[in-house]
């Protein structure tokens, strides 16, 4: 994900500092997982950008990347007396929040963050919230607190609902949030207004919050994947990977990224629950059938590939002199990489062993370690060099360490599909009728999915995509 360039802000943090940690741990973030940023960019003037959840303060870091604006924004109070963590919240401008569950004595203290985010919305400046109040691994969207909407609904009040403030949804979805570079898809609605909610605002603020927070979470909604059982989101994701392959939209063997398949996963998630509720004997038929190609795939190691029909020579052929003339020619770099940087990739590891964190905030150490790592190991190496070599040395490794490092992974990545590609095609070879297996499974399975799309209500009403038809995740 390419970062948006930056807009000044009327009501930002002042100095280099904030937008140079947002810089550079936007791009540990970016680094650390696959990134998607999809959708318009954001407006100008008074803003509230409003996002799901899903992993702690990966999260906020993830909504910094995909903005050209600076969003200040609300974070728990408690982080705040983190030395470090703290330190970087101020800078950033972030504004905090007292919540029940954290010390609810200091719960007064939040009349103080709703004028300063309403001080920031007058001044045309932009906060960066999230209305679910916690960072959670549901299936689904946790239930919105109204703290965004009574802001924005204060914001326009105090400005005599002339204000014009907008308030962007965004969705974050992650494929596995605990595991570096998996893709994470990074959605941005459209912006919509407030101020329709005047009169019922002046009638009953509380009853205006309540419906302006039903949009916002439908919003984010929209931009998100939500399932009604975890066990759903597996299955979904192998039945639209194996549709598309079976109708020769995507490659057998291709690895599309998660933004890029994210509508298609939606409309198939809303016509699995739409089968579930209008036909339990249907959807129970499917899900077995579903189960059992998924322990095939699974048998014969296909990962996130599908098993092709056949293996033709003329393909083959320039699969291996492509990605084997790549892996050769990268080699040197790639090894220099894997030398530099095997100390800093451990390192993760270790701190998670030691310091036992929740599962919500894995993540959010792992990237911490290797920020922090990452910046010991490049200034080692560089004062290293500068002392074997003098400054032109130096200076040459201050940008050969991080080349080495990216060219690194990229190698590890492309060898990781060559492995997965050859064991496949060497298991399958000699056995026709695995193959056969498969082919006669997509079959029924794409004929099962075209029925269900036939009697699926429009896809205006579940999602903005009909499996019936390719589709890319812009």
């Amino acid at each position: 994900m390419t970062p948006m360039p930056e807009r000044d802000e009327p009501h930002s943090p002042r100095g280099r500092f904030p937008k140079l940690v947002v810089k550079v741990v936007g791009a540990a973030a970016a680094t650390f997982y696959r990134v998607d940023r999809h959708g318009p960019p954001l407006p100008d003037g008074p803003l509230i950008v409003a996002a799901n959840h899903p992993n702690s303060l990966l999260d906020p870091i993830l909504v910094f990347r995909g903005s050209e604006r600076t969003t200040r924004p609300l974070a728990r109070a408690p982080l705040f007396d983190k030395i470090l963590l703290g330190t970087i919240l101020r800078a950033l401008g972030s504004i905090p929040v007292h919540r029940r569950e954290d010390d609810p004595e200091k719960m007064h203290l939040n009349e103080g963050m709703f004028r300063e985010a309403i001080t920031v919305l007058l001044q045309r400046g932009a906060i960066q919230i999230f209305p679910e109040g916690r960072s959670h691994s549901q299936s689904s969207l946790a239930q919105f607190r109204t703290g965004a909407a009574r802001i924005a609904l204060r914001a326009e009040d105090a400005a005599d609902w002339r204000l014009g403030l907008s308030i962007v949804p965004v969705g974050i979805t992650y494929s596995r949030k605990e595991r570096a570079r998996t893709s994470v898809a990074v959605r941005f609605g459209r912006p919509f207004a407030c101020a329709d909610l005047k009169d019922a605002y002046r009638h009953d603020p509380m009853l205006a919050a309540r419906m302006l927070t039903r949009r916002i979470e439908a919003a984010v909604r929209a931009l998100t994947l939500n399932f009604a059982d975890p066990r759903d989101r597996p299955l979904v994701e192998m039945a639209e990977q194996m549709y598309v392959r079976e109708s020769r939209w995507v490659p057998w063997r291709a690895r599309e990224r998660l933004g890029t398949r994210f509508p298609r996963l939606q409309r198939f998630a809303a016509g699995l629950e739409w089968i579930r509720r209008e036909s339990p004997e249907e959807h129970a038929a499917l899900v077995a059938k579903v189960e059992r190609y998924a322990a095939l795939h699974a048998y014969v190691g296909a990962g996130t590939g599908d098993v092709p029909p056949r293996y033709a020579l003329t393909p083959v052929a320039r699969y291996i002199a492509v990605r084997g003339t790549l892996l050769l020619l990268t080699f040197p770099l790639a090894l220099a990489g894997v030398l530099v940087w095997a100390p800093v990739v451990r390192l993760p590891a270790i701190v998670v062993a030691r310091a036992k964190p929740d599962f919500e905030v894995e993540a959010t150490y792992k990237l911490t370690a290797l920020l922090f790592g990452g910046a010991l190991a490049w200034s080692l190496w560089v004062a290293a060099v500068y002392l074997a070599g003098g400054t032109a040395a130096a200076a040459a490794a201050a940008l050969a360490v991080p080349v080495c490092g990216y060219v690194a992974v990229q190698w590890l990545e492309l060898a990781r599909e060559v492995r997965e590609d050859a064991a496949l095609f060497l298991r399958l070879q000699g056995r026709p009728d695995v193959r056969r297996q498969f082919a006669r499974l997509r079959r029924e399975l794409v004929a099962t999915f075209q029925q269900v799309e036939r009697r699926l209500p429009s896809a205006s009403d579940h999602g903005n995509v009909s499996p019936s038809r390719p589709a890319r995740g812009g």
